[in-house]
């Protein structure tokens, strides 16, 4: 399958290395506005053609699939463009930064036909879909609440503080969480947020959720982690610390992941890590992981024609549906509802 991928930043690089060496996969075109990022993979490979510009890649490559891993801002219209040409579209998280746009994009896909799949590379990690396999088969009866925390490094804050609501940025992975494990629709959201460094968006934001089953969820998320924590990530051009947790409570059992309970660690003279092994692991330049699982399962549908299963789009569309409620709440200082979709599968 000959295959596009746009954005050569920091998570697209990651993808770049599933992709070169994806079985079935043919990358051949890259697109970036940096020239510099762009002839670093082109120089390598003399059968990938560069462009600085998205829709010129779509135009000039004949591709049967994109990989989309560009700013936030950039998606909707992206997807778009990808889409109408009937191009099978893979959007990093979030789809879009409103629900209109989301809805906008996922009505697009399904009535082109084409396969649309969203970057939420929780739902490939093994753990996280061991637990969904738990409360599913009802191993931890009737879900009671859930509670998510994903904080980052403060270092890492401005090449986003700028550029997107931290709910868009970085709890948009456990709204989507939230979902998938609760299977059940968000109702009413409350929500704070402060901003300390001055940026556009705030860099700590705090909400409560009550779904339509009558489990409630608490998601924090925060930029203010500071450079002497343990590093978990760690790759030869990124290091840093994402403290994520996620428990869910249910009437008759407890499930937990805490992304720092790694069992490898590692003391340098610079600094203190403690590698996380389930996500994008680096292996003798090869990325392995969820990422790659992600990548390739949507490689899969795309050649197969398959239905969506592990992703779901519809909630990503609720799961930005949710973050447009927990801004409008952490604006107002008052708790904002949320109307009930007819049908989503989560």
């Amino acid at each position: 399958m000959r295959v596009g991928l746009a954005g050569l930043g920091r998570f697209g690089k990651l993808h770049l290395a599933v992709l070169e060496r994806l079985a079935g996969v043919d990358l051949v075109a890259v697109c970036d506005p940096r020239p510099d990022e762009v002839a670093a993979v082109t120089s390598r490979n003399n059968a990938v053609a560069g462009f600085s510009d998205f829709e010129s890649m779509l135009d000039a490559s004949d591709l049967g699939a994109v990989f989309i891993v560009t700013p936030e801002p950039l998606h909707p219209e992206q997807a778009l463009a990808a889409i109408s040409r009937g191009i099978a579209a893979f959007v990093e998280k979030p789809l879009a930064m409103t629900a209109a746009e989301g809805e906008r994009i996922s009505s697009a896909a399904q009535a082109a036909d084409v396969p649309l799949q969203v970057g939420f590379v929780l739902r490939f990690d093994v753990q996280h879909a061991l637990l969904k396999s738990q409360i599913a088969r009802g191993d931890l009866g009737a879900v009671v609440s859930l509670r998510t925390k994903r904080n980052v490094s403060k270092a890492w804050f401005p090449g986003f503080g700028d550029r997107a609501h931290p709910i868009h940025e970085t709890a948009i992975h456990d709204l989507d969480l939230l979902l998938w494990y609760a299977a059940s629709p968000v109702t009413r959201v409350q929500a704070i947020e402060r901003n300390l460094s001055g940026m556009r968006y705030p860099d700590g934001c705090w909400a409560l959720l009550e779904f339509a089953s009558g489990a409630v969820g608490i998601v924090e998320t925060s930029w203010f982690i500071p450079a002497g924590a343990p590093a978990n990530v760690v790759t030869p051009t990124w290091r840093g610390t994402i403290d994520a947790e996620i428990e869910v409570v249910g009437q008759t059992g407890t499930g937990r992941i805490r992304l720092l309970d790694a069992p490898l660690s590692l003391w340098t003279p610079d600094y203190t890590a403690m590698p996380e092994t389930g996500l994008w692991p680096e292996i003798a330049g090869a990325v392995a992981g969820a990422l790659r699982e992600e990548d390739a399962h949507f490689i899969a549908r795309v050649r197969g024609r398959l239905p969506e299963s592990t992703a779901s789009v519809a909630a990503a569309v609720a799961g930005l549906r949710i973050a447009e409620a927990v801004i409008a709440s952490a604006q107002s200082g008052e708790s904002v509802e949320i109307s009930l979709p007819d049908s989503v599968s989560f």
